[in-house]
């Protein structure tokens, strides 16, 4: 297993997130250690509800470790180390052998439009990825969006995925996302749906103007071998 367990232990717990009036909450403290989390539905990943090692707080866990495609990604990923020294995450990240994305959709938010959704996560290891964050948008047919961090190369991006084919809308550079500790990751849709803003950690990073209005599910996404903790997830639509 190329996590171990005492990493977990190593996720500190931060300052406490705020919600805004009126969101709609899970912290998964009605959920059951060991056991597939109730409050999402999970179509593609390894998810159950554990703990961060620190305490008995139950979080949603996503174990990458468990993707059986790890064996030829890291085939690829170890020949793109050779040829790419350093930058060799960006030249792997969209390649068919890494097109693998665990997803946990809420099972509270059946539609969403716009508003503001945030995610309290601790991405704690990931040979290949380390990459999670929120996905939206998410259609009857796998179509979807999301705003994911990433803790090597610390950047963020925006994903669209048509046909289940993945376009990249908006890389950010120079996000400080360190491993093994906790993160708040807001996506807002605002102007009828049209305009994207993420955030890390309460500071703006990335803005994008859409082509469609976002009208369907939400949840939390990871990619590949990414290993990471969920402590909470929250949804605060606008008004009518």
């Amino acid at each position: 297993m190329r996590v171990f367990l005492s990493v977990l232990a190593f996720v500190v717990l931060g300052v406490a997130p705020v919600h805004a009036q009126g969101a709609i909450v899970e912290d998964f403290t009605e959920e059951k250690l060991g056991s597939a989390p109730t409050s999402f539905n999970t179509p593609t990943g390894f998810w159950s509800i554990g703990t961060n090692g620190s305490d008995s707080k139950p979080v949603l866990f996503e174990d990458g470790t468990q993707w059986q495609g790890s064996q030829t990604a890291n085939t690829l990923a170890n020949q793109a180390r050779a040829l790419y020294g350093d930058r060799w995450a960006e030249f792997i990240d969209d390649l068919p052998g890494t097109a693998y994305f665990p997803i946990a959709l809420f099972n509270k938010v059946t539609s969403f439009s716009g508003g503001t959704i945030t995610t309290r996560l601790a991405i704690a290891g990931g040979d290949i990825d380390q990459d999670a964050g929120i996905a939206f948008n998410y259609q009857p047919n796998g179509d979807m969006m999301a705003l994911r961090v990433e803790s090597q190369e610390n950047n963020m991006k925006l994903y669209q995925w048509v046909q289940g084919q993945p376009t990249s809308l908006s890389l950010i550079e120079n996000v400080p996302l360190a491993l093994a500790r906790w993160h708040d990751v807001s996506v807002t849709v605002s102007n009828g749906g049209t305009h994207v803003t993420g955030m890390l950690d309460g500071q703006k990073y990335l803005e994008a103007d859409l082509d469609t209005p976002v009208n369907g599910q939400v949840g939390v996404w990871s990619k590949t071998d990414t290993v990471v903790l969920f402590d909470s997830f929250t949804v605060a639509t606008d008004a009518p």
